[in-house]
């Protein structure tokens, strides 16, 4: 009895054990981006739970080899000043308007977002299943988070650990703005090529105090008249930096980004 149970045991972690682990170490970097396992909410209830454990089993293997969790530390003063002076100088957007889009985005960018992306994503499917989304809002989140994916894969990152801006409470919405910026994942990409290029990297990171300091005064300073320092064309480009728009309903937003580009220092 004992020697067929010492056997049993001696084929199990000889054989089986060696072969499950080369067969997990044979996945390449790109494989790992890509991984083969279908995610639990895409799994139906006629597949049994064995596959669920596997799934578990694969991604604890896997945990912390293809991404990395990012540690988001609020940046010192003198880091802000430093990357509003350097983005000032490189667009011609006025220091004191970006610190005062700095104050209201992101308090200096001590708040990139208090919600995981994972969060953002159960909220809104929740606020979709409710009809508190509409189905034109919910294919725009959709199409975001494909695109948040492709982000957080160049950058390394687990996109659902990425800290984002919450679903908003007080309106139809789905939250997921990004960094110091708060940029939308599909705005990013629009300015991610200029802001690479003039900071010298192939993947911009919107998480980074230079980076994403930079996008936002690349984005302002499409607007003309900004770089004349013309008032009113600042209370514009911030209209359009929150709305996409220069409507009167958003004069409380820009009225309020002046306020902070003359008062920036009292919360510094």
């Amino acid at each position: 009895m004992f020697g067929k149970t010492f056997l049993f045991f001696f084929l199990f972690f000889i054989v089986l054990i060696p072969k499950t682990t080369q067969s997990f170490e044979s996945l390449n970097s790109k494989d790992l981006k890509q991984p083969p396992f279908l995610e639990p909410e895409e799994m139906n209830t006629n597949q049994n739970q064995s596959l669920r454990s596997e799934v578990k089993l694969a991604r604890l293997f896997f945990a912390g080899k293809a991404e990395k969790e990012l540690h988001y530390e609020s940046p010192e003063t003198a880091e802000v000043r430093e990357a509003a002076n350097f983005a000032s100088a490189v667009t011609g957007v006025r220091k004191e308007f970006l610190m005062g889009m700095l104050v209201v985005e992101s308090d200096l960018g001590r708040n990139v977002g208090k919600c995981t992306y994972g969060e953002v994503e159960k909220g809104a499917y929740r606020s979709y299943r409710q009809g508190r989304l509409s189905q034109g809002a919910w294919l725009t989140f959709l199409k975001r988070k494909e695109t948040i994916k492709r982000i957080a894969g160049d950058l390394g990152y687990r996109y659902r650990d990425l800290k984002v801006s919450c679903n908003p409470s007080r309106y139809s919405g789905t939250g997921g703005a990004m960094g110091v910026g708060q940029f939308m994942p599909d705005t990013w990409l629009e300015y991610h090529d200029r802001v690479g290029r003039i900071v010298g990297k192939d993947n911009p990171d919107p998480w980074n105090l230079t980076d994403g300091v930079m996008a936002m005064a690349v984005k302002l300073s499409d607007v003309p008249g900004v770089t004349r320092h013309n008032r009113y064309a600042e209370k514009n480009a911030a209209k359009i930096y929150l709305s996409g728009g220069t409507s009167w309903r958003y004069n409380w937003y820009a009225n309020r980004i002046q306020y902070w580009a003359r008062n920036y220092h009292r919360v510094m």
